[in-house]
């Protein structure tokens, strides 16, 4: 995603403290040397994220839209603010996995678009403090088959020294009725949004295949969405 076309979101806080005088060494700070094939950048590390934009020459007005799975809101600003703070949930409460995509167009006076920044971060249970490890493989526990909520999943052609060159990636996810859903995705790492509930999926099992362009073989899963309510087996 090019710089022109991406705005600027800071999801985590990475200070560097000043030496305390001659020969003091500075705090340690993480350093991500990938700068765009990297999940690292898309994910959101804390619930209030500082968003910062430069001005489109001419607009008079912008209007900043953050559509999610969950939920979704719209913001306006005149050209006197750079800046705002982007509250992704209140301090305490435990958050739903999102991937939210945020899109700042600019408009000159009657309207006319005069430019647009995109940007997509998601939201992960495992970014927030503590979570709850499932140590038994998913042959033997139900529980990693499972579905009920939207779900976030993560993809990355690094996990796979066949695919690391590959430049384009794709997730099919079918239903065992044999309906199917091709989704192109945005690049070769990131977060994919699964809008399982309210997305018409309905119940059942589903298969989900990841391919990478350029590169044999696939990862794959099958997952299922129980109905509510107690199930009984009787045998």
């Amino acid at each position: 995603m090019g710089k022109s076309k991406t705005l600027s979101a800071v999801a985590a806080a990475l200070v560097t403290m000043g030496a305390a005088g001659a020969g003091a060494r500075s705090a340690p700070v993480l350093i991500d040397t990938s700068p765009s094939d990297n999940r690292f950048w898309t994910t959101v590390f804390t619930n209030e994220v500082p968003l910062q934009w430069d001005w489109v020459a001419d607009a008079v007005r912008a209007e900043l839209v953050i559509s999610g799975m969950n939920s979704s809101h719209a913001t306006n600003f005149t050209p006197s603010v750079s800046n705002c703070l982007w509250r992704v949930f209140e301090a305490g409460e435990t958050p739903q996995e999102d991937v939210y995509d945020l899109q700042m167009t600019f408009y000159r006076s009657g309207d006319a678009v005069a430019g647009v920044l995109t940007s997509r971060l998601a939201v992960v249970a495992g970014a927030f403090g503590e979570i709850r490890v499932d140590s038994a493989p998913a042959s033997d526990n139900k529980e990693w088959v499972r579905v009920n909520e939207n779900v976030v999943i993560p993809y990355d052609a690094g996990w796979s020294a066949a695919t690391a060159d590959s430049g384009a990636s794709q997730l099919v996810i079918t239903k065992a009725t044999g309906t199917a859903q091709t989704n192109a995705l945005s690049d070769v790492a990131g977060f994919f949004g699964w809008a399982l509930r309210n997305g018409g999926w309905g119940y059942g099992d589903f298969r989900l295949a990841l391919t990478f362009t350029g590169a044999e073989g696939e990862w794959d899963a099958t997952l299922t969405r129980l109905q509510g309510g107690t199930m009984l087996g009787v045998k």
